[in-house]
């Protein structure tokens, strides 16, 4: 069951990092130009507050500046479809079947 979820977890992202290169493909189309789209940007774009939020948490309550400032403003800086499919594939390499000892040895 937990397999499952995290299956279903990992094509969501899948979903939203193909959707966001569509986004990202038809706004290059209509400038003319390649266009990238940041997740932060994305994320402010979406919904500011909840972004807002998000940084207050990891600075204030958890105590951690140091992580937004290195590695979540990093990780925002970064192309949305880019982060979605890295996402993605961890979800469904962490929810895949893994092989039993006796079925590499028996050839199954």
């Amino acid at each position: 069951m937990l397999r499952l979820l995290i299956k279903l977890i990992g094509v969501i992202f899948m979903v939203l990092a193909l959707i966001t290169a569509v986004l990202d493909l038809t706004r290059s189309i209509a400038n003319s130009e390649a266009t990238v789209t940041a997740l932060g940007l994305q994320w402010r774009d979406f919904n500011v507050a909840s972004l807002q939020y998000f940084q207050v948490g990891i600075e204030r309550h958890l105590g951690l500046p140091w992580l937004w400032e290195n590695v979540i403003q990093t990780i925002l800086l970064q192309p949305s479809w880019l982060v979605f499919f890295v996402l993605s594939i961890m979800f469904l390499w962490m929810g895949r079947r893994q092989k039993r000892h006796w079925q590499t040895r028996f050839g199954k």
